[in-house]
């Protein structure tokens, strides 16, 4: 009797360690599975988002090189019609009567201005000419460029220095997205721009005293709207690893912010 009381127990024993450890196996391969899952999720996601990143960037080069074409398109025909206006003009100013005269000098004035905007407009457009001067007289000559239509209130702090050419023209083209979304939507009468260089990073702020707007509504509607401007804000910033921020509410105008490192801690 005892051997068989033995034998069950042992039998007994053997069941369940058998079973835990296939318990344990169980669990451990689900463990093992789950982890490669969600690694491989993870590598789905990387693979994603350096693809977007790539169409992004290539999209950002065909911009570029259009704008370039339209700069110098601007610069070299329309410039030139402008001029020859102008010369056509001052050619018949003396044969016009002196009742007319005012109109013709007024309109010699308008055209001038007309070249002068023409050329700053090329300038803006101009990838080579925003290198060469550099992000922070391109984007003081931008707010500037806007002078007539707001009041521009514009300081700069701390010893200026240089980002990559690629990061200043990614920084440039967001800024200018930035007071385009000023000039068409905030219905402000002045901008206020601050642009601080810190020994470890940019700061630049740009703010306004129109509408406003709800931010986390616009973004939820751009898909909606088809509107991927504020989308296409981060975007860039992102490209230039820039913290970029918006405070905006209906009624009290908005402010942008936008946070970059020092070139040698990127």
């Amino acid at each position: 009797m005892q051997p068989t009381t033995d034998a069950t127990a042992l039998t007994i024993v053997v069941s369940t360690l058998t079973l835990f450890a296939l318990c344990v196996a169980i669990i451990c391969f689900l463990f093992f599975y789950q982890r490669k899952r969600f690694r491989h999720q993870q590598e789905l996601m990387e693979v994603r988002e350096a693809y977007n990143q790539a169409l992004f960037q290539s999209k950002l080069a065909i911009q570029e090189q259009t704008l370039d074409h339209i700069s110098k398109e601007l610069h070299a025909n329309f410039s030139h019609l402008v001029s020859l206006i102008n010369i056509n003009l001052s050619e018949i100013l003396p044969q016009i009567p002196d009742s007319q005269r005012d109109n013709v000098l007024e309109t010699k004035s308008l055209a001038k201005q007309l070249m002068a905007d023409l050329k700053a407009l090329s300038a803006n457009l101009n990838t080579d000419h925003i290198i060469h001067i550099g992000f922070a007289k391109a984007f003081e000559n931008e707010l500037n460029r806007l002078g007539k239509k707001f009041k521009i209130t514009f300081s700069q702090t701390g010893d200026a220095y240089r980002l990559s050419a690629e990061h200043e023209i990614i920084l440039f083209r967001l800024c200018q997205e930035v007071l385009n979304n000023v000039v068409k939507y905030s219905k402000a009468s002045s901008i206020v721009a601050q642009l601080s260089f810190l020994p470890n990073q940019l700061l630049l702020s740009v703010a306004d005293d129109g509408v406003g707007f709800n931010v986390d509504e616009a973004l939820d509607q751009s898909g909606e709207k088809q509107s991927t401007g504020l989308l296409n804000i981060r975007k860039r910033a992102s490209l230039i690893h820039a913290k970029f921020g918006i405070n905006s509410q209906p009624g009290r105008g908005t402010a942008v912010n936008i946070n970059i490192p020092h070139p040698t801690q990127l």
